[in-house]
């Protein structure tokens, strides 16, 4: 995003949408902050292995992975996309193989200023305050947003949310792998991956869909699409989890796990990539001045010798 996109326009398209009432259950981050009924008002920690994992589950019985009361609490929230890696992977990664598990796909989301997003990011303070009473004080790592900053060098927070491509076999040795898709990866390489001890599973996968508007009765539509769709600048809504992964030394890591990105608003970056390409065009029909110069100083000139006539 740059001085040719709409900053204000984006931040009210954006408390629009996100402040219209959810249709079903209200999963919004920020319906814990606003004191709007959410599925974050019943949860309960829960360790998993393999990986290993805390996880927020529904409800507050104390019976572990049985039956359908362990359902993980997935969060939805709005932003503007700041900044975005996605799939299409064009090129094989160039890592070694012990760095597989950290390759992964990310979007950080802005707000622009928008008070739901901010209620939203307050919303991750209060779920990483429910992890960290789970360890010793000091073991769970900071929980800590990003700033963007914009061409004005305004500064708003950010939330960044990931999904690793691939998780290793070790850690998940029953996770049943899921081949992967030609969007995805066109050329193979993550897959070729898996036969190297790591595993593509459910977890992993990321959905992606576009919003639109029935014709017919005016109800919201979620319809597939590809990851290449997505740029900077998108008015989106995520689904996302909250995980505590172990670190190293007795430390450990909460994560924004992404699961779901939707397109609602491209009109945006759309039109900011047309003033771009007009600013663009006027630059290369501008024609180009010549410009001469005189440098240099004059000098005195030296008298020149007078040819001598010598007589015979």
């Amino acid at each position: 995003m740059d001085s040719h996109y709409d900053l204000q326009g984006a931040r009210n398209a954006l408390e629009q949408i996100a402040c219209s009432a959810p249709e079903g259950e209200d999963r919004r981050l920020a319906s814990m902050v606003l004191n709007t009924p959410g599925q974050g008002d019943h949860a309960r920690v829960v360790r998993f292995e393999h990986p290993q994992t805390w996880r927020l589950i529904k409800g507050t019985s104390a019976v572990e992975n049985k039956g359908p009361e362990n359902e993980e609490l997935v969060f939805t929230f709005m932003g503007i996309i700041s900044q975005v890696d996605f799939p299409p992977i064009k090129e094989k990664p160039c890592v070694a193989h012990r760095r597989y598990k950290f390759l992964r796909q990310s979007a950080s989301l802005t707000g622009l200023g928008s008070p739901t997003f901010d209620a939203a990011l307050e919303a991750t303070h209060r779920i990483f305050d429910t992890f960290q009473r789970q360890f010793q004080k000091g073991a769970l790592d900071p929980w800590q947003t990003d700033v963007w900053q914009t061409p004005s060098h305004q500064s708003h927070p950010s939330l960044l949310v990931s999904n690793r491509y691939l998780t290793p076999r070790r850690d998940a040795p029953r996770m049943e792998h899921i081949p992967f898709e030609s969007e995805v990866d066109p050329h193979g390489y993550l897959e070729a991956m898996f036969k190297d001890g790591y595993v593509h599973g459910e977890e992993n996968i990321v959905e992606y869909y576009t919003k639109s508007t029935s014709t017919k009765d005016g109800k919201q539509i979620f319809a597939k699409g590809g990851p290449q769709r997505f740029r900077e600048g998108d008015i989106v809504e995520v689904q996302v989890s909250f995980v505590v992964v172990p670190l190293k030394e007795q430390k450990y890591k909460m994560l924004g796990i992404l699961h779901a990105i939707a397109l609602l608003d491209t009109s945006f970056s759309q039109e900011a990539t047309r003033k771009r390409s007009i600013t663009a065009s006027a630059l290369r029909t501008t024609p180009v001045v010549s410009l001469k110069r005189k440098v240099g100083y004059e000098t005195e000139q030296q008298p020149k010798k007078a040819n001598m006539e010598v007589d015979g």
